[in-house]
């Protein structure tokens, strides 16, 4: 039962906040950590905000759409990158005096980004799979560098009544700024529309629709 001081559509986000709690502390996500997230979509920024929550010491955020790496700005992260104009690896160990993320968080779903992460990622870190590839992609990955440098591999999927509490905790109390990912709002008789949007548009996170 959602408390009354929730709004409905803020509480539309409590699924895919509890999702991102339960993959972040499937891969162990405290303070003081690095974190790098690949991917400024809604679950990639939602990644972010929790990360800062769980007070770690740097969050980046790289993406190749400007608008959603203005609204990670705008919500709390300390770096991020455009992918189209510099080289993320890069940015990411300069960001980390060249050691490499603690966490590298995968929500893009593209195997050049999981290639990426294993660069990105320092020795003894953790790459956090939270976006699937098409079944017929594969990533090139190198068992000596993931066997030398100790790098586990965690993906995680969907969520558990544990973390889907948390999250409306999280969000009732405003301690995640829900409000703030829903970027469009579509009327029942405008779905197709709002299916349009979330589906094509790069300038929008989170769409919903209402009745």
């Amino acid at each position: 039962k959602l408390p009354d001081n929730l709004p409905f559509e803020e509480a539309t986000l409590i699924e895919p906040v509890g999702c991102c709690i339960r993959a972040q502390n499937k891969a162990g996500v405290q303070k003081g950590d690095s974190i790098a997230v690949v991917g400024a979509g809604p679950s990639g920024i939602i990644h972010a905000m929790l990360a800062k929550i769980a007070d770690a010491d740097q969050v980046l955020v790289t993406d190749l759409v400007e608008y959603r790496l203005r609204m990670a700005e705008r919500l709390g992260v300390d770096v991020t990158v455009n992918g189209q104009n510099e080289n993320a690896v890069e940015r990411v160990k300069q960001a980390t005096e060249n050691r490499g993320a603690d966490i590298v968080i995968v929500t893009a779903p593209s195997s050049r980004a999981v290639e990426d992460s294993v660069q990105m990622v320092r020795k003894g870190g953790k790459i956090l799979l939270f976006a699937p590839t098409q079944p017929d992609q594969y990533a090139r990955l190198s068992p000596h560098r993931l066997f030398f440098s100790e790098i586990t591999v965690v993906p995680s999927y969907s969520v558990s009544h544990v973390e889907t509490r948390k999250a409306l905790q999280l969000i009732s109390s405003g301690t995640l700024n829900a409000k703030e990912l829903i970027t469009h709002r579509f009327p029942l008789s405008q779905t197709q529309e709002a299916f349009q949007t979330a589906a094509k548009s790069k300038e929008c996170l989170k769409v919903v629709v209402f009745s």
